[in-house]
C-alpha cells in the first residue's frame, strides 16, 4: 500500500516512514507547485475604499462615479473593493488625466 492508497482511505492510520521517503513525497507535492523568488512578487499595495475617500478628500458618491466612468479601477478582495495605491497617488498629484485630476 502506497501513501496515496493510505490518504484515498479515510482511516485513522499511524505510519511510521523513512525519512528519506518523506522527502520524496514532499519533492512530489512541491514539484507541482509554482514557486516564485521573491523579486517577482508583486508589491503594490492596495488600499480600502475608507482610505481612498480620506486621501482624496471625497465623497464616497464621487468615488463610485469614478469608478462608473473608468477613471479608477477597484480591486475585489475578500469581499470588498480595493484600489492601488499608486492609482491613487496619481489622482491626487494630478497626475492622473482628465477633469478630475486637478
Amino acid at each position: 500500500m502506497n501513501y496515496r492508497d493510505l490518504l484515498n482511505s479515510g482511516e485513522n492510520v499511524s505510519v511510521t516512514v523513512k525519512l528519506e521517503d518523506l522527502r520524496e513525497v514532499f519533492k512530489e507535492i512541491l514539484g507541482g507547485l509554482k514557486l516564485y523568488p521573491k523579486s517577482n512578487v508583486p508589491t503594490e499595495e492596495f488600499l480600502s475604499r475608507k482610505e481612498v475617500l480620506n486621501i482624496l478628500k471625497i465623497d464616497s458618491s464621487t468615488l463610485w462615479n469614478w469608478e462608473k466612468t473608468g477613471y479608477i479601477r477597484s480591486f475585489p478582495f475578500g469581499g470588498r473593493k480595493r484600489y492601488k495605491r499608486a492609482d491613487v497617488e496619481a489622482i491626487r498629484t494630478g497626475r492622473k488625466g482628465g477633469e478630475h485630476g486637478k
